[in-house]
């Protein structure tokens, strides 16, 4: 990022400060809606200033939302997946024309500084280019036709659901509403999308973009409020989900979709609580630079950030000092501002559960280190806390916050253990100079996203194209992950048809 480019960032972003916000609608069927209670997103910046707002969506209007998509679905389906392909590599101009303002929106509702609310539009850019190529690939739809002994001819197709409803999280509220509608799309369904309340302007703008594809009327709808909509977009007879949050809204969710006359399926990633593992044979600077970016990039409201450093005894010290060096000098604060590295956590709430944390480490006696926070907003410094145990609750639950733990472990096997012992398996990440330590981690470390002496990143740096994004256990529901050429598939279920030979024609598909 230059200077120019920061300078017209922050300028853009002062333009639409003093722009009247906008409020988004409801789209069902291509028309608008401005129904249910009026939901207001203050800047988290500036609380006091309103930047967008949206509307609490009725269930009667959720359950329209679905109808529409299912009316719509039925010829979409029909359509060869080729020709859908093509549709919606419409929406790459209208992307890149637009990654700015995308940018804009990020910062105001979310807080993000320009790299990292440019990325969104960005990486949106990425999974339409990656999800049309992996859905060209010759099989990607058909299982190559077998010989039938008895002269029948046969295939097997990739078969859409039928509507998917999306819920998404405010970390990322353009990306994790664009790429499950993308794959969805391209998979032969319609969507129903259910934004986050805390950024419905950011989520609003994937609406625009299946606009810009020139779908069916009705194929995608979009209907924005808090976890009302979300709560009656599950109970309705939609016939998939595809979610990003907490493990435990998660887990309800595919309890209630496990029920019924029969199972539907829940694409879902469900956060983690990510270590790194450093032992004595690491580059420590190499280390602490990794572990603080991963750490404190979007304050840590990341479902891949670092959250807890597993440290041998001989590094210890040494690792924590480094550690504690860096994150003095890290600034939160205004995204306009050029010296801050994160913005605001999303909201009063965020700030209250780390005022507790804070607390509880103060009264336990912990080492603590922070770095800077501006005033006026929903600012907290990026916080180091060492000498915490490795099983203490500070370590072992998901904060996503700005909150990071040392721990000290006796041995490399025991801090693989305890990097292993959690529910989640999201990100992990590890430094060392031992080739032998290094191999029994990636064979035996139970995360779906794994980096080994990485740059700059301990547990991060995902993105479309070098790799892939998913989680095990409880971070997970699928096994397959976001950003790779199976994920478009999820959207599908298998079909095997046998013809007699003289019918082969219907085959095609």
């Amino acid at each position: 990022m230059t200077i120019d480019e920061q300078q017209a960032f922050a300028a853009r972003v002062a333009e639409q400060r003093r722009t009247r916000h906008t409020t988004v609608p409801h789209v069902i069927a291509g028309q608008e809606y401005f129904e249910g209670a009026l939901l207001q997103r203050e800047d988290p910046s500036n609380p006091s200033a309103v930047v967008s707002a949206c509307h609490d969506a009725p269930a009667e209007l959720v359950e329209r939302a679905v109808q529409a998509s299912r009316a719509a679905q039925r010829d979409w389906s029909r359509v060869p997946p080729s020709e859908r392909i093509e549709r919606v590599r419409r929406a790459i101009p209208f992307i890149e024309e637009r990654l700015e303002e995308w940018a804009v929106r990020v910062a105001l509702e979310i807080g993000k500084p320009y790299a990292g609310a440019r990325a969104e539009g960005a990486e949106v850019l990425e999974i339409v280019r990656q999800y049309t190529e992996y859905a060209s690939a010759p099989g990607a739809f058909e299982d190559q036709r077998t010989d039938d002994p008895r002269g029948l001819s046969n295939d097997s197709v990739l078969r859409p659901y039928g509507v998917f409803g999306v819920i998404t999280p405010f970390n990322y509220p353009i990306v994790q509403a664009a790429g499950p509608a993308i794959a969805a799309l391209i998979a032969g369904n319609g969507v129903v999308v259910k934004t986050s309340h805390d950024g419905p302007w950011s989520g609003h703008a994937v609406y625009e973009l299946c606009e810009a594809m020139g779908l069916p009327e009705g194929l995608v709808n979009v209907v924005h409020g808090g976890d009302g909509p979300g709560r009656v977009l599950v109970a309705s007879d939609i016939d998939g989900i595809c979610f990003t949050g907490s493990v435990a809204v998660g887990r309800s969710i595919l309890g209630d979709f496990a029920s019924g006359p029969y199972p539907r399926p829940v694409i879902a990633e469900m956060g983690g609580k990510n270590p790194v593992i450093v032992t004595d044979t690491a580059d420590l600077e190499q280390a602490a630079d990794g572990i603080v970016f991963s750490a404190f990039d979007l304050s840590g409201q990341k479902c891949s950030a670092l959250s807890r450093v597993l440290v041998t005894p001989a590094a210890h010290d040494r690792l924590a000092k480094l550690v504690a060096e860096r994150v003095r000098d890290l600034k939160a604060g205004d995204p306009i501002d050029a010296d801050v590295f994160a913005g605001p956590v999303v909201s009063a709430e965020a700030v209250e559960r780390y005022d507790q944390l804070l607390t509880s480490a103060r009264r336990e006696e912990f080492h603590i280190e922070t770095g800077k926070a501006h005033d006026g907003g929903y600012f907290v410094p990026a916080t180091v806390v060492s000498g915490v145990p490795a099983t203490h609750r500070l370590a072992t639950v998901e904060h996503f916050l700005p909150f990071l733990t040392i721990s000290k472990l006796p041995t490399f096997e025991a801090a693989l253990t305890a990097a292993n012992d959690t529910e989640m398996g999201l990100t992990a990440g590890l430094y060392t100079g031992d080739e032998s330590e290094a191999r029994e981690f990636l064979d035996r470390i139970e995360a779906g996203c794994v980096d080994v002496n990485v740059p700059g990143h301990a547990t991060t740096g995902w993105w479309p194209g070098p790799q892939t994004f998913g989680g095990w256990k409880a971070s997970g529901t699928t096994g397959k992950q976001t950003l790779g050429k199976w994920y478009f598939q999820l959207f599908g279920r298998q079909q095997a048809r046998k013809l007699p030979a003289h019918l082969e024609h219907l085959l095609q598909h």
